[in-house]
This record gives C-alpha cells, sequence and structure tokens, in this order.
C-alpha cells in the first residue's frame, strides 16, 4: 500500500500534467489574431527584399563617405625593416674610385630602420569637395531608403485591398448561390403546383450551376489574392490568414491630415487642392531624391575644377636607424610639399565637362519629379472624386436591384407569368453586388494611390 506522502507526490505530478497538457492544447488551438493594414503595412517594411536592400545600399554610400573624409584627416603609419646587403656598388650614387675610396664596392653591412610617419593634407579642394559630394549621396541613400518603404508600403496595401475584395467576392457569390438554390425550390413548388413549366425548373438549375460555377472561381481568386499578400508582407505561405475588414463608412475618408469631401474641385486653383500639393512637394521621397542628386552632383562639379588648384600636404617622420637594433639612433624629419598642376593633357578639362552634364541632368530631373509629383497628386484627387460618387451610384443600383428581384419573386410566387423575370432580376442583382464589390476595391485603391501621390503611404489606413 502506497503512504499518504507517496500519495500526495503522485496527485501532484497528475496535476502538473493535466495542466501542462491542457497549456499545450490552449497553445496548439490558440487562432492567429487578424492582421490589420498598418500590420501589413509595418510587416512588410521590415521583411520585404527591396527594404532590406536599400538599407544595405544605405550602409554602402556610408562607407563610402568614411572613406572620402579619411582623405582629409592624417595619416600615419609605421614601419620596421631590417636587411643584410652583401654588396653595395658606391659607384652607382656618384661615388668615384680614388685613394681613400679604392674600391667603391663595399658589403657586406646591415641596415635597420623603424619609423613613423606622418601625412596631413593642408590644402586639397578635390578632396573637401569629394568629401561633401559622398556626404549628399549618403543623403541620397536615406532618401531612396525612404522610398523603398513607400513602395513596399504600397505594394502590401493595394494586395491587402485586393484579398478584402476577393473575400468579400465568395460571400457575395455564396449569397449567390444561396438565392439561386432557393429561386429553384420555388420553380420546383411552383411546377408541383401546376404554376410553372418544365421550363422553369430547367433555367432555374441552370442559373445554380452557373452560380456554384463561380463560387468555385470567387474562392480560387481569394485563395490567389491571400497568397499574393502573405508573399509581399512576408507571412509563411502556408499560415492561415485572417483579414481585419474595415466598417463601411460615407464619411470623407482622410488622407496625411487632409479631408477628402464627396466631391473634389477639379480647377486647378483650387486652394483645397493646392494645399495637397504642397504638401506632396514637402514630403515625397523622390523630391528629396532629387534634391539630393543635384546637391551631390554640384559637389562633383567643384571637386572636378579643384584639378586646377595646388595641393599643400605636411610631413614628419621619426625613428630609430642604424646596422642592427641596439646600436641604432634617433632620426627624424619635417617638411612640407606643394604639389602644381601644370600639364595633364586635358583630364581636368574633360572632368569638369563631365561634371557639369550630370549636374545638368541632375537639375532636369529634379525639376521633372515636381511636375510629376503635382501631376500624381491632381489625377489621384479626381480619381478619388469619381470613385465616392462611383460607390453611391453602386449602392443605389443594389438597392434598386433588389427591390426589382423582390418584385418579380412575388410577381412569380403569384402564379403570374413564368420565372423569366425572376432570372433577369436575379442576374442583375448579382451584377449589382459584383459591380459594388468593384467600385469599392476601386475606391480603397483610389485612397491608397492618393496616400501614395502624398508620400504617406505608410501611415496609409483604411
Amino acid at each position: 500500500m502506497f503512504s499518504f506522502q507517496q500519495r500526495l507526490k503522485y496527485l501532484v505530478r497528475f496535476l502538473l500534467l493535466v495542466i501542462l497538457g491542457a497549456a499545450y492544447v490552449m497553445i496548439a488551438h490558440a487562432e492567429t489574431p487578424p492582421l490589420s493594414m498598418d500590420g501589413a503595412i509595418r510587416l512588410a517594411v521590415q521583411t520585404n527584399l527591396t527594404t532590406q536592400l536599400s538599407k544595405a545600399t544605405s550602409k554602402e554610400a556610408r562607407g563610402r563617405a568614411i572613406q572620402a573624409a579619411a582623405s582629409l584627416l592624417p595619416q600615419v603609419t609605421g614601419s620596421v625593416s631590417q636587411a643584410r646587403v652583401l654588396k653595395a656598388n658606391l659607384a652607382a650614387e656618384g661615388f668615384e674610385a680614388t685613394s681613400f675610396l679604392p674600391n667603391p664596392i663595399i658589403g657586406p653591412y646591415n641596415v635597420f630602420d623603424a619609423r613613423f610617419t606622418l601625412v596631413q593634407k593642408i590644402l586639397d579642394m578635390n578632396s573637401i569637395w569629394s568629401t561633401k559630394a559622398a556626404s549628399a549621396d549618403v543623403q541620397v541613400a536615406q532618401y531612396a531608403e525612404d522610398l523603398a518603404a513607400e513602395q513596399v508600403a504600397s505594394a502590401a496595401a493595394l494586395a491587402y485591398i485586393e484579398d478584402l475584395r476577393a473575400i468579400q467576392g465568395v460571400r457575395d457569390a455564396q449569397a449567390n448561390l444561396d438565392l439561386a438554390e432557393k429561386l429553384a425550390t420555388l420553380a420546383h413548388h411552383q411546377h408541383d403546383a401546376g404554376l410553372a413549366t418544365g421550363v422553369d425548373t430547367a433555367r432555374a438549375e441552370t442559373r445554380v450551376a452557373h452560380d456554384r460555377q463561380r463560387l468555385i472561381q470567387a474562392r480560387l481568386a481569394a485563395t490567389q489574392a491571400d497568397i499574393r499578400l502573405k508573399r509581399v508582407v512576408g507571412i509563411p505561405l502556408a499560415e492561415p490568414l485572417a483579414l481585419v475588414e474595415p466598417q463601411v463608412s460615407s464619411s470623407p475618408a482622410v488622407i496625411g491630415g487632409g479631408s477628402i469631401n464627396g466631391r473634389i474641385d477639379s480647377r486647378p486653383e483650387t486652394a483645397e487642392n493646392d494645399g495637397f500639393i504642397t504638401k506632396a512637394l514637402s514630403d515625397r521621397p523622390e523630391i528629396h531624391i532629387t534634391e539630393a542628386e543635384v546637391k551631390a552632383e554640384t559637389y562633383g562639379l567643384g571637386a572636378a575644377r579643384a584639378g586646377y588648384l595646388p595641393v599643400v600636404s605636411a610631413t614628419a617622420d621619426y625613428g630609430f636607424s642604424g646596422n642592427l637594433p641596439d646600436g641604432s639612433a634617433r632620426t627624424g624629419s619635417i617638411g612640407g610639399r606643394l604639389d602644381f598642376p601644370i600639364f595633364s593633357g586635358g583630364l581636368t578639362d574633360g572632368q569638369v565637362q563631365e561634371a557639369k552634364g550630370r549636374q545638368a541632368a541632375a537639375q532636369s530631373q529634379f525639376e521633372d519629379t515636381r511636375i510629376q509629383v503635382e501631376e500624381d497628386v491632381r489625377l489621384a484627387l479626381q480619381t478619388l472624386s469619381a470613385e465616392v460618387d462611383d460607390v453611391a451610384a453602386a449602392e443605389t443600383e443594389l438597392k434598386l436591384a433588389e427591390t426589382e428581384l423582390q418584385f418579380s419573386q412575388d410577381r412569380y410566387s403569384s402564379g403570374v407569368g413564368d420565372n423569366i423575370q425572376v432570372v433577369t432580376a436575379q442576374t442583375a442583382l448579382e451584377d449589382a453586388r459584383q459591380s459594388l464589390i468593384d467600385v469599392r476595391a476601386r475606391h480603397a485603391d483610389a485612397r491608397a494611390n492618393l496616400a501614395m501621390a502624398l508620400g504617406h503611404m505608410q501611415t496609409f489606413e483604411l
């Protein structure tokens, strides 16, 4: 028989096993929290290859800037050498044989030297301008990193919207199939009651088969959209995914701190539109990139022109020289050096002309980018204005289609005519549902396009 202490021990072990098993089951069956638009954008920016490559490019630019700045800092080197000279011909150094030096060939002897050498450029305009150009390139790389994040956020947002559209498409396809089966049941009842013909039932069953096929295609589209979203966001493709679906609202859309009313004035002088354009010109990464590129090429032109200027350097060394380390003596020197270009065969002229061409190209690119940003904002505003009206029209069309189906269904249930009117109204309702899905998706895309045009895609919300 077990003692009381042994039974208590086994009971405690059993309870621990039960608790651990329950915890395992809870963890295994825990549902993944739904993915929001904001979460999808943040995950995409963190994991997408485009942003990772842009970060690596930014690190490369910082490394080049450090290398360029190194030419302006003191260069200190140390060296130690020990050699055994077997024979040396002093005649090669200008010493001829004399009575004091009958044989100019001497050796063997040892040579030892240990030394620190310092070189500091005092005036080097080429290095100064090159360092400034490298710093501007770092800014370009940083803004390019922001642009990559905006592009990835745009891809994630559009994929998210498409996935939502596909999910709603499945729901509407299922609703259409349920409605078709309901109307097919009605046709069979009418046929059994002698109020409908076999053509009515065949027509209704055909509609059921058609809607079942559309449901299969809708599910396939939803699966494909789900996989594309996971790929962009960086979620394992086999992992289940649920999305946070926004509430349908007729309130004005808010993008980047600005309110988009139901209708946007298309006149170019509208203050509201000008405000969006000003904001985009201030916030778009492309503007910052091209502006920094102009600055970098201007510095590059200065570096090329510095090829006409002299370079002044200071040098110093200190060390020990002798035949062996034990018998060496302290030695050292200080001095300066002036390098003045006299003739380079047109090299500097060619470099200046090349730098002028790059600067002109960068300036043209900057001006064109400003125009492109304004075009993007104006087109996005006009598209969003049209989509707002389109959503209202699609919602009205859906209500009318539902009313038409109800009337035709009531007439058919009363035995007035065949079900042609019912099937026609059913088709109109399905088309209206699909149209509303597409219009709402286009409206969301238009809002995302406006956020992209303003440079605020990383903070975009449905």
